[in-house]
């Protein structure tokens, strides 16, 4: 709207948001909404819009709080909330007995009006004991009806007074709160009419107030959703039912509505607060304590279907007959409950108790010590034979680490996409799965699983344990540790040279899995280079595989050069890494 907002208030151009709301109270009054929407419509912008231009101009709010601040030094009434008390007093006599106390907002109690003596006390009361009716009916009034009622409060002219609209405003909401959910339409009018806005940063509510706000967004959510998503129409049409209501069969193995149950009780959280008021109370605590148990989900049961589907499928193709067709029928769906067994009343009452009684004091072996076990766990699986048993005791030993780690280590908030955490499990198996395609024969079975273990370990922990690199070891140990990476790497590149030749030493596995052990660790040391020389340090490194591809028809050895490739891109990261550990003046 242009300058004929003030035209349209029927007031002079002020900065005095109390004269904006009294003139806008007074136009209300005499614009019926039926009769004259275009007029309601302009009389709403214009107050919306000058509220706005006082909300963004910085000086003005300056110059109007100094003279508020004289205003209250001069005698001015302050625009404090009164208690109940005080509020009767106001609409009894129409002035504020000196002795009454203030109280905030949030600390009126839900108490009737009481009888008024002026002509605008008692029409305020009035109109305030029609709105809290319609509120506590026994049956639910037309919305209509709710915000006409609501609007003549709002229209009252002993609202005029600033205490009196101020007292009023804490009543209100509090009458709203108790009035949930049949206030629920009355929610978007409060928070319009009072500026309830977040974004306001002007806006200090309390308890009450937050409730009343968190209920909008809550119903507004909601709506959409169920606009949208028929699992969200199942799930609260299921809980605003009694607790006697059974979901169909089909909805409980349905992963779906599972997960749209979980997503409600989430965003409605613990207690029976402003959130809960239109569902039933036994049944949000029958679904919490059926969540909160260790149950198969929705998702789990349809794993179990599938394996005991694909089960007499694998029988099938291992060709042994009925027998064996019966026997994957029924081996498959077993070990599949046996491993959801073992992760609901296993995993998760380990990380239960771990959370609540031992991380808070864990030291950081205990708390990251699993890292440098798989690494360890990687250079000793190159010790051993080529056959498939040393695979298995590598997995055997492998288990209790992984174990140990998903149960002490919590994804870092916010988690960093899962492409960029893969990303750096990529590079060390795309080399150890290149080398047996130059028919070397250097990565054994249990190389592999050990490698495996040890990026399912950094991939959950790996965050967690740079955090611990970076906040909880000195620098001087940080300094220590990637000279001695460093070191690792100049001492598997003079090794990885002695490589060449037509057939690899017997030590060749061994100089591999520590090449994929130092691929891991050095990452702690260089995740301080950031994200930009972190691009460019693979940039690079694609490059020079260009350069050495070159190198390695000198050497006639891919084994080498590709051991010389990975190192040199190692020994680059390690090199800046300590370059902007000496430039940091901190500890």
């Amino acid at each position: 709207m242009s300058d004929d907002i003030w035209d349209v208030l029927g007031l002079a151009p002020t900065r005095d948001r109390d004269q904006i709301r009294r003139a806008y109270a007074r136009k209300l009054r005499a614009t019926n909404p039926e009769d004259n929407a275009e007029g309601f419509m302009r009389l709403r912008e214009a107050h919306d819009e000058a509220l706005e231009r006082i909300r963004h101009d910085w000086m003005w709010d300056d110059e109007g709080e100094d003279a508020d601040e004289s205003g209250a030094e001069a005698g001015g009434a302050p625009s404090l909330v009164l208690d109940s008390t005080s509020l009767q007093t106001l609409l009894r006599t129409g002035r504020i007995a000196q002795a009454e106390t203030f109280a905030p907002q949030t600390a009126l109690p839900p108490t009737a009006l009481c009888d008024a003596a002026t002509p605008e006390a008692e029409e305020l009361r009035a109109r305030f004991d029609r709105l809290e009716s319609l509120l506590r009916a026994a049956e639910r009034p037309p919305v209509s009806a709710l915000e006409a009622a609501f609007h003549a409060v709002l229209n009252a002219e002993a609202l005029d007074e600033i205490a009196v609209a101020a007292a009023v405003e804490a009543r209100i909401a509090d009458l709203l709160l108790h009035g949930l959910p049949r206030a629920d339409p009355l929610l978007a009018p409060a928070i319009d009419a009072f500026r309830w806005r977040r974004n306001d940063l002007r806006f200090e509510p309390g308890p009450t107030v937050e409730a009343l706000v968190a209920r909008h967004d809550f119903v507004e959510s909601r709506a959409r959703m169920l606009k949208f998503d028929d699992y969200t129409r199942k799930v609260v049409e299921l809980l605003q039912g009694p607790p006697s209501a059974k979901p169909p069969l089909l909805w409980r193995f349905d992963p779906g509505f599972d997960r749209a149950m979980k997503d409600m009780l989430g965003r409605i959280g613990d207690g029976d607060g402003a959130l809960a008021a239109d569902f039933d109370a036994r049944t949000l605590t029958l679904w919490r304590e059926r969540y909160a148990r260790p149950r198969l989900s929705a998702g789990m049961v349809a794993a179990i279907g599938s394996a005991a589907l694909l089960g007499p499928v694998f029988g099938v193709f291992l060709d042994k007959g009925l027998p064996g067709v019966i026997a994957s029928a029924l081996a498959a769906p077993t070990l599949v409950l046996a491993g959801l067994m073992a992760y609901l009343h296993g995993y998760l009452r380990l990380k239960t108790a771990w959370e609540d009684h031992r991380a808070w004091r864990a030291g950081i072996l205990e708390r990251t010590g699993w890292w440098p076990l798989s690494l360890a766990l990687l250079l000793a699986s190159a010790l051993l034979p080529d056959t498939l048993a040393s695979a298995g005791i590598v997995a055997g030993l492998a288990a209790p680490i992984l174990a140990w780690t998903f149960i002490t280590a919590a994804p870092l908030l916010p988690p960093a996409p899962l492409h960029h955490r893969l990303l750096a499990q990529v590079v060390p198996f795309a080399w150890a799965l290149t080398l047996p395609l130059f028919d070397i024969d250097v990565v054994t079975q249990p190389v592999i699983v050990a490698l495996a273990a040890a990026a399912a370990v950094d991939l959950r922990g790996g965050a967690l344990s740079s955090q611990v690199w970076h906040t909880e070891i000195g620098k001087i140990g940080r300094v220590v540790g990637a000279l001695a990476m460093l070191a690792a790497a100049i001492a598997l590149g003079v090794t990885a040279w002695r490589m060449a030749g037509e057939t690899p030493p017997t030590w060749a596995p061994l100089c591999v899995a520590g090449i994929l052990a130092l691929a891991i660790a050095h990452r702690l040391p260089v995740a301080i280079l950031g994200e930009d020389i972190a691009k460019m340090r693979y940039y690079g490194m694609f490059a020079l595989f260009w350069i050495i591809k070159g190198f390695d028809a000198l050497v006639g050895s891919w084994l080498v050069t590709s051991s010389l490739w990975m190192l040199t891109g190692m020994v680059a990261g390690l090199i800046l890494s300590l370059a902007i550990e000496a430039r940091d003046r901190t500890r």
